[in-house]
């Protein structure tokens, strides 16, 4: 006799730079098994495919992951995660002014995508070379990323990810079409002042963001700190 299955209840919630509105489910027991495993290992790549299988699965295939921009990536597994465990998260902050650790009381429904979503932008870093740049995907990161795992190397990835094509006087050259390595050896030949044009794009994109205020239990004194990125709200 066939045991009975528990039908999951349905959500709803906005992809950030599309405005798309999709219908999505909380991860089951077997696919909380695969997140945590892939976060115990810290290895980026892991990672990120957990988070990708995940929400192709809570969202049956509408979303795939490997096209969105990183930070619809955070937002979209954050909501799918505060309707599997839970709305509401505790994070441990260390007060500004007496470095007393204090376990502070998040609502994941108040975290949300900061920044203006902007479109495509051109940027000249000579008279006739230049790049179009986009928000990293997760398939971008992962392409560039490879096997590396040092700071440098993922930042340096995330970089040159955000780099649609780079043109020149007689064409334009795709990167997706194009070697891993080869684009990271392309930034490594800019000077200083050509890289921060890049990365100023990359800083300026829009991120998951949420201020937290909250009075120390150690000195009394009233905290204002900004959690940033998907692992802070875990």
């Amino acid at each position: 006799m066939a045991l009975p299955r528990i039908d999951s209840p349905k959500y709803e919630l906005k992809v950030p730079s599309t405005g798309e509105v999709i219908e999505y489910r909380p991860y089951l027991v077997k696919e909380e098994k695969i997140l945590m495993m892939a976060m115990e290992t810290k290895d980026q790549q892991q990672m990120i495919r957990a988070l990708r299988d995940v929400i192709a699965g809570c969202t049956d295939g509408k979303i795939q992951a490997d096209n969105l921009a990183m930070f619809d990536l955070e937002y979209v597994f954050l909501r799918i995660r505060g309707k599997s465990v839970g709305e509401t998260t505790k994070v441990g902050m260390k007060c500004s002014h007496c470095d007393h650790k204090n376990e502070v009381t998040i609502n994941l429904d108040d975290v949300e995508v900061q920044g203006e979503v902007k479109k495509n932008e051109k940027v000249a870093l000579t008279d006739n070379v230049g790049v179009v740049l986009k928000y990293p995907t997760v398939k971008g990161i992962q392409k560039q990323l490879g096997k590396q795992q040092g700071d440098r190397e993922v930042t340096m990835a995330a970089i040159a990810s955000a780099i649609e094509s780079i043109y020149d006087a007689d064409n334009v050259y795709n990167t997706e079409d194009e070697k891993a390595e080869d684009v990271i050896n392309f930034l490594d030949s800019l000077t200083s002042s050509q890289f921060k044009k890049i990365s100023e794009y990359f800083e300026d994109m829009p991120r998951l963001r949420h201020e937290v205020k909250y009075t120390c239990s150690g000195c009394k004194k009233e905290n204002v700190a900004t959690l940033e990125g998907l692992t802070n709200f875990f």
